[in-house]
């Protein structure tokens, strides 16, 4: 739920501003009941799972998330901006959902950061093919609480697949793509 805006500083000693995002839910008064997540008329694919399962507008972003609360989807929700639905705040006997929460800007002081490369390399079928996934989408597949329980299934037609093939630090030897994987900056 928050994105970061600015960095300034060096190794060690990092000022860090951070634009946390409104959840939209009272996370000290939210009891995690589910009854909003229940009368939740919208579904959309789930990000956690990698778009191989479905969520809420309202929802738990993941299973072990901190704060242990539900939170909205203001792209997807049809109760803001004007409220339009309004059945989780209905259902809420812990009144927790508070459709005016704003963003607000943070800051923290950190010693080191970690980049994680966004664009994908597409000569591997990345993006063209369902069944050829990333290492998180794998992941959310072999996760208990994933979408398939810890079952492998293809992502095209749910069935199980004969062979897995795994690329490995696909790009690192290309300085035009991450030549930076695999290896160790000092």
């Amino acid at each position: 739920m928050s994105e970061v805006v600015e960095i300034d500083g060096y190794v060690g000693n990092f000022r860090v501003k951070i634009k946390k995002k409104p959840r939209y839910v009272i996370e000290e008064k939210c009891t995690v009941c589910g009854e909003c997540e229940k009368v939740c008329p919208v579904i959309v694919p789930n990000e956690f799972d990698r778009g191989l399962s479905y969520r809420k507008a309202i929802y738990i972003p993941f299973p072990q998330a901190v704060p242990s609360s539900y939170v909205i989807d203001p792209n997807s929700c049809l109760g803001l901006n004007p409220v339009v639905c309004g059945k989780c705040k209905e259902v809420c006997e812990a009144d927790a959902i508070d459709y005016h929460m704003r963003e607000e800007t943070i800051e923290e002081e950190v010693g080191a950061i970690i980049l994680f490369p966004k664009d994908r390399i597409g000569e591997y079928g990345y993006g063209t093919y369902e069944d050829v996934i990333d290492a998180l989408e794998f992941e959310r597949i072999l996760s208990s609480t994933g979408p398939t329980g810890g079952t492998v299934k293809r992502p095209s037609d749910g069935r199980t697949p004969k062979r897995v093939v795994f690329i490995q630090c696909a790009g690192s030897r290309d300085e035009n793509y991450l030549e930076y994987l695999s290896g160790v900056l000092l």
